[in-house]
This record gives structure tokens, sequence and C-alpha cells, in this order.
């Protein structure tokens, strides 16, 4: 089957090509005089400048007004809102999951959505609009993704709208033919994709079933692809950077939080519990940098030049410096490249496949090098006593969930961010009907407490166990964590879970298995139905439930 798909392909390549999807490939250009890399300790930390204007410049000229907007003068709650100077500061946390994360993500951004009027109505439109930061990994990542790459739309119209948004009607692997592999749309799909990432390939990076990965998403995620140029030559998101985001229009104008997607170093992996170890290091990426917070890093890296040969900050090549390698489809894509906990839990069977259909080597000596996303590391020989991959060329990155920690807390929780209230919007699949448990709250819980005492905020007090959750119904209903905390923010969690009056859940809102991967923790899908006929995003959910305690004290 190998051979005939390889042969098959060949075949195809040999008759197009188009310069078009090769902008997924980056270039080459004269190196900036101001520094690539900036460093920090633990203790006192430091924001990106360009971070810290931005969302002080939001908050004094759009939050605050968007406050005001919501709840009014305040006196129905007890509060006049004219005579406050600081606001809380709110940040919203998408989890992974697949494609159930994101439609319920989507469908919780809709809900607190101030340009949906039934949202206001309900009293929950308008809290989008008073959020400072969002942050998504995996699933959340791919709505993330999708938001800022298509101007910050209403999600009605990103999902189930007109122009080029999601093409989720499409499997991700197979969207000519879930039964034919080598259907001729498939292979359409599949000649596509390898231009792209040879194109990379060809300018000398290290390519990986990551950047197949990630150009599927790009096709379903991005802007620019619809349902009738799907198999065509065009670009597919090839050439949307990261870093774009900072000319886009909306941003410019302060009209969206600032964004942040999370990934996980890979390493260690216990095959009982489906994750990492929590001692990894997490990386963050916003339009300005690519981070990590933890001690044993504090640095930061200019986005628009990441994929640069660097050593102690400086380019190994003066004259030369890379743009472009912060592909927007690579973000969301190393953000929930699951393929090497696949691998690590012992199915090589779709690793395989995915190799073979992408070039991406692998063999017995060194399985798991096509399984992750390979990323120039910006930080080689910065802090080479704390930071073990100081000596390293590449950083191989994850599944921003694959520790354990499925919600993106991390890039919420760090001191200088001095985040007030997190909405921690959660789909994992933690039970047997893939459900949420509260194990991502409580994992977080325990690398904060453990690792990141001198960097990151730490959760508020919670229940101990996520049998404790349960026994409190917590994970059927919001629940506010930290009321009365002074030490640690206030946590609003959101759990995916079955309709508080009785209904059923909508099936595609369950998770749908790969053909092959069967792995412990299922937080990530690789396919999914089509989005039925009749599916709104405009009827907010309830996000409080009438008549329960919203405060939970454990």
């Amino acid at each position: 089957m190998a051979l005939f798909l390889s042969l098959a392909l060949n075949a195809l390549l040999a008759l197009e090509s188009s310069a078009s999807l090769t902008d997924y490939a980056p270039s080459f250009t004269t190196c900036p005089d101001t520094s690539l890399v900036r460093t920090f300790s633990a203790g006192q930390q430091a924001l990106n400048p360009s971070e810290s204007h931005f969302v002080s410049q939001r908050e004094k000229q759009v939050i605050s007004q968007n406050w005001r907007a919501w709840l009014g003068d305040g006196s129905a709650i007890g509060y006049d809102t004219y005579e406050f100077t600081d606001f809380a500061r709110v940040g919203l946390a998408f989890s992974g999951g697949g494609y159930r994360a994101s439609n319920f993500g989507a469908g919780v951004i809709s809900a607190i959505d101030a340009r949906n009027a039934t949202s206001v109505s309900a009293g929950t439109g308008g809290l989008l609009q008073v959020a400072s930061y969002l942050s998504g990994l995996s699933g959340g990542a791919w709505l993330t993704g999708s938001l800022y790459m298509n101007e910050f739309p209403t999600t009605q119209e990103m999902v189930l709208g007109t122009q080029p948004g999601w093409t989720a009607d499409k499997d991700l692997l197979l969207p000519g033919s879930a039964t034919n592999l080598t259907s001729a749309e498939n292979l359409a799909y599949f000649e596509n994709i390898d231009i792209s990432i040879d194109s990379k390939a060809a300018a000398g990076f290290n390519i990986t079933i990551g950047d197949g990965w990630a150009r599927m998403l790009s096709y379903h995620f991005l802007n620019g692809t619809n349902d009738v140029s799907f198999f065509d030559t065009s670009s597919h998101g090839a050439g949307q950077s990261w870093s774009g985001i900072q000319t886009a229009t909306f941003f410019k104008e302060l009209q969206a939080p600032f964004p942040l997607v999370t990934i996980d170093t890979n390493g260690t992996f216990n095959t009982t519990t489906g994750t990492t170890v929590l001692d990894l290091n997490v990386w963050e990426v916003s339009p300005f940098e690519f981070a990590s917070f933890d001690p044993d890093v504090s640095a930061g890296a200019d986005l628009t030049y990441i994929g640069t040969s660097l050593f102690k900050g400086v380019p190994l090549n003066a004259s030369s410096c890379v743009v472009g390698f912060d592909e927007a489809g690579f973000v969301i894509g190393t953000s929930s490249n699951i393929y090497w906990g696949v691998l690590a839990s012992g199915d090589v069977q779709e690793v395989e496949l995915l190799a073979s259909i992408f070039g991406a080597p692998v063999n017995e000596e060194t399985p798991a090098v096509a399984a992750v996303s390979k990323w120039p590391n910006p930080f080689q020989g910065i802090a080479p006593s704390t930071f073990v991959d100081s000596s390293s060329s590449e950083l191989n990155l994850i599944d921003g969930g694959t520790n354990g920690e499925n919600v993106p807390f991390n890039p919420l929780l760090v001191k200088a961010r001095e985040i007030d209230v997190i909405v921690a919007v959660d789909a994992s699949d933690d039970t047997n009907n893939s459900w949420p448990s509260g194990a991502a709250l409580l994992l977080t819980a325990e690398r904060g407490a453990a690792f990141l005492q001198e960097t990151h905020q730490q959760l508020p007090e919670m229940p101990a166990s996520v049998d404790d959750f349960a026994a409190q119904g917590l994970n059927l209903r919001p629940t506010f964590f930290g009321c009365d905390s002074t030490d640690a923010p206030l946590v609003i969690w959101l759990p995916n879970a079955p309709p508080l009056n009785g209904d059923a859940p909508f099936p595609t809102l369950q998770q749908n298995k790969s053909s092959s991967n069967e792995t412990k923790r299922k937080s990530s899908s690789t396919k999914r139905t089509k989005i039925p006929s009749g599916v709104s995003f405009q009827t907010p959910t309830l996000l409080i439930q009438t008549g329960a305690d919203a405060c939970s004290a454990p």
C-alpha cells in the first residue's frame, strides 16, 4: 500500500506545482539591528514591551468602555462603574480536545460575545469584549487560530457563514473519501500538502509529520479555503504567519484579546496515564514572541525571526535571518501534534502512514523523530545550567496538553500578567462519556506548586481529587473557584457537560476517534462528522445554573 501510494503521489506531483502552496516555506532576509532574544530572571519577570503596550492600550481605550456597555452603571449589582479606574483583568482559556473542543469553545465564544444579540439579552454577551487575554491549546488553538486569522469574526459567521472559514464538514485526514485512501481527491489533497512541506525542506528545514498535520489544519481552519476551492492549488493558508496578527486591522484597533497558544516539550511518557511528566518545559506563542516563563528558561524570542539559527541570542549568520517560519498552521499544528503521544503509546501504524504520505522518515532507531514538530532552538546557549535543551539546535515540540494540563492556564498564571479572573473553557475527554473531570485543574495546581511558585500565580483552593469534583457535581455545571481568595485569581470553570435541563447532548460534540488512535489521553481528535443542519451558535450556553451556588469551597 505504501509503495502504491508513493508512486501515485509522485505521478501527481509531476503534473503540476503551485507557487502559492510553496509560501509555506520560510525565507531569508537581512537580520535586524534589534536583539532577537530577551532574558529575565524568575523573580523579576518582564513581559514583551509590545505585549504590555497592547494590553494597557486595549484596557484604557476599549475595555473600560466595554465593561460599562456590558454592566451599565453597575447599580443593579451594587457598584458604580463610572467611579472605577481599574477593572478586573480577565483571561479566557480554551482547552484541548480536537473538534469537540473547538466546537464547544466556539459556542462559548458566541455565548459571551456582545455582537450576538441573543447573548446580550441573556446577560452573558459582553464578557468576550472585556477580556485582556485569550489562550488556547490543541483543539482550543484551532479555535484561536481561526478567530485571529479570519479577522476575529463572530463564530456563527466563521463556522457556518458564507465566507471562507471552517470547512468542518470534511475529514481532516481523508477529506475526499474516508473509505478510499487513494481516491482522486485524497491524492490531490496529499499532493498539495506535499508541495508545501517539500518547499520547506528545500529551504533547508527539517520536516516531520507535524508539518503535514499543520497543512491539514490550515485547510480546515485558516482563511482562504471553502468547499469549492478545497482540492485546488490555491494557497490554503500557506504564508499566513502568527506574527502577521500584529498588522491585522482588528488587532491594531485593539478589538480582540491578546492571543497566546500553548505548546509542550516532548519527554518521558507514561503509557498508563497518557501524559508526559510535569517538569518538562511549557512554551507559549504570542504575535510578538515565542517564550517560556518557566523558571529554568525565562526567555523570549522575536517571533518574526523565529527559525533563525541563534547562539546566546546572536544569529550564527548575521547577514541572513529567517522569516515566515511562524506559519499559523504550524503554530496551531504544533500545539495539537498528538502523534508523538500516539507513537509513545505503541501505535506506530498511523504515524508510519502519515510519514509515508509526507516524506518524514520513520525507522526503528529514531521513530519519534517523525512524530514531533521541530523548531530551531532560539535559546541555544541560554541558561545552560538550568535549561535542559540549552545545547540543542532544535526543540522537539508536541501537543500543548500532553502533560495533562489540558486547559491553557499556564500563560495566564504568569505573575507579570497580573490576571485577576480566568474563564476556563474545558472540553477535556477524561471520562468514559468524554466529559471533563477536573483533572486538568488538578494537574495545573500540582505543576504550579512543584515548579512554578516563583514565576506563576497558584490556582485557588479546589477539591482534592476528580472523585471530589464528581461528588459535588462540579463537573456538571459552571463553578467559581476562589471567590474569597486574596492571593489567587478567580477561576470560572466551564466544563463541557450534558445540558442542565436533561436534554441529550449534540453527538458531534463527543470525541470522534481517528481510525487507529485509541490512546488513554483522548483529548485531540483527527476526524469528526459533519456539523448537522440547524446547529446555531447564536443561542448562548447557560453559564450559571439557576438556583445553584456558583461559588465552590471544598
